[in-house]
């Protein structure tokens, strides 16, 4: 399964629930320090090694894993933010596992050292860092950090402050939100997840292959086209048919068995020239797009379509029947300034795709007022009583049962024209297929990402359909 992600609180919580069963907290400590150890060894094989402690938890965890390096005969020096004799429970007992000096965290800023290990403090955080520990954040350098870069909120995954940026976090059990999420996650660096014993009970997961591979959906030996789904996409007027085509082919790579462009009748001549294998019928009104979805079975509706009555209309059409659907761009920004009526027609099988301006427009200020995106993308949707899948580096998936799926598996190159498009084609297409919604919009963010990381620089919009069906054959074992 994808890797599970804990707030600071519930892996609190976890720890705790296994000390009231009778694990000693000490021992927990052992193994976390023993993994940061063996960690900045496997990772970072040589150079002399600064370890920053704090006065809690992450700064036992330092001397832990001092003592440790130091029998792999690492050169370790080590600076704690108070006085040796102050430290008080494990972090006591962890510092008098190292048998070597402790000297004041000051003297860090001058002393020599090819790397940092940040045992400061960890994603629980609360106010900003001070004074020598700001300073240090500030440094720069080759810094590895314990559970999130000290300095950082990891819940909310925002800096607080002045913070460290890490080529890469150990962290314990679970992800943090502050790995995940944007912008805490770009100081992070690589990060990994050592299993310490703490039993994990989430809803929010990463995405990956691990969680649907097996759900993808592949025709059998006997299938016919009618049997793959039929995917309806609405086009724009006749100068802005380029977003929906996007969508409908991506769509028909993605496996849907039909695809049918609805165009409005000033655009049937250009959107003609373009098409081959996706079929093409004129709409003329609400009610002709109505009698247009009654073989459809997914529906894509908003890229390009226009931010008026019309696309109001189709909109409370295709939410009317039997289609499931999967709302994008203008279909969201049409209800601007009256969400909660779109709100009262979607249904538990739509999609929304909004980018995080449409998500504003829709939802207001929940992006600042929830603790991260999200729980932002959780609250919306149980406000709008579908599946939300928040666009972004940081895509998140959500249902309105609070299920949630982070995806960071994808490439700054995919900032471009048309991306977003391509997306919603994809989760149309693996929709159209029966594929359940959330699962699709997750297969779909994952394929999404995979095709733009695979072309790179230069990547248009246009290109990335043509990644899927590489894509698609390996996931299914097929040699091509």
């Amino acid at each position: 399964m994808g890797r599970p992600i804990l707030t600071p609180q519930e892996m609190r919580a976890a720890e705790d629930a296994l000390f009231k069963g009778g694990t000693d907290s000490f021992e927990l400590m052992q193994r976390a320090g023993n993994a940061v150890a063996e960690f900045v060894h496997a990772k970072w094989p040589e150079g002399r090694i600064q370890i920053l402690c704090g006065p809690g938890g992450n700064g036992g965890d330092g001397f832990i894993a001092a003592a440790k390096l130091a029998e792999l005969w690492r050169k370790v020096d080590v600076f704690c933010l108070i006085d040796r004799a102050e430290l008080t429970g494990d972090a006591a007992r962890a510092a008098a596992a190292w048998d070597g000096d402790v000297r004041p965290l000051q003297e860090a800023l001058e002393a020599p050292h090819d790397i940092v290990l940040d045992a400061l403090f960890g994603g629980g955080l609360s106010r900003p860092l001070e004074g020598v520990c700001a300073q240090l954040a500030e440094r720069g350098g080759r810094v590895v950090s314990i559970d999130v870069p000290s300095g950082i909120d990891g819940l909310t995954a925002r800096p607080l402050g002045p913070c460290f940026r890490a080529e890469g976090t150990i962290t314990f059990a679970a992800l943090r939100p502050a790995h995940m999420l944007m912008p805490a996650a770009a100081y992070c660096g690589g990060v990994f997840v050592a299993d310490i014993g703490v039993p994990v009970n989430t809803q929010l997961l990463e995405n990956s292959p691990l969680l649907w591979g097996r759900g993808l959906p592949q025709p059998g030996q006997g299938t016919h086209k009618h049997a793959r789904g039929h995917l309806a996409v609405m086009s724009g007027g006749v100068s802005t048919t380029g977003a929906a085509r996007l969508a409908a082919r991506a769509g028909l790579r993605a496996g849907a068995g039909l695809v049918t462009l609805l165009s409005p009748p000033d655009a049937i001549a250009v959107n003609a020239s373009h098409l081959t294998a996706i079929m093409l019928k004129q709409v003329s009104s609400a009610e002709e797009f109505r009698s247009a979805l009654e073989t459809a079975s997914v529906s894509i509706l908003g890229p390009a379509a226009g931010v008026n009555e019309a696309t109001r209309l189709h909109v409370e059409a295709l939410l009317a029947s039997p289609a499931k659907a999967v709302l994008d761009a203008d279909a969201l920004t049409v209800f601007a300034q009256d969400p909660e009526s779109l709100y009262r027609q979607l249904r538990p099988g739509d999609l929304i795709t909004p980018h995080i301006g449409e998500f504003k427009r829709l939802f207001g200020d929940l992006l600042e007022t929830e603790a991260n995106k999200v729980e932002a993308a959780r609250a919306a949707a149980k406000l709008a009583g579908c599946v939300v899948l928040l666009k972004g580096p940081d895509t998140v998936i959500a249902s309105p049962d609070g299920t949630a799926i982070v995806n960071t598996h994808a490439t700054r190159w995919l900032a471009t024209a048309g991306s977003g498009d391509v997306l919603a084609g994809i989760a149309g297409g693996l929709m159209a297929q029966g594929v359940e919604t959330f699962a699709a919009a997750s297969m779909a963010a994952w394929l999404h990402g995979e095709a733009g990381r695979r072309i790179g620089a230069g990547l248009i919009a246009e290109d990335l359909e043509a990644e899927l069906p590489g894509i698609l054959s390996a996931l299914h074992g097929e040699h091509r």
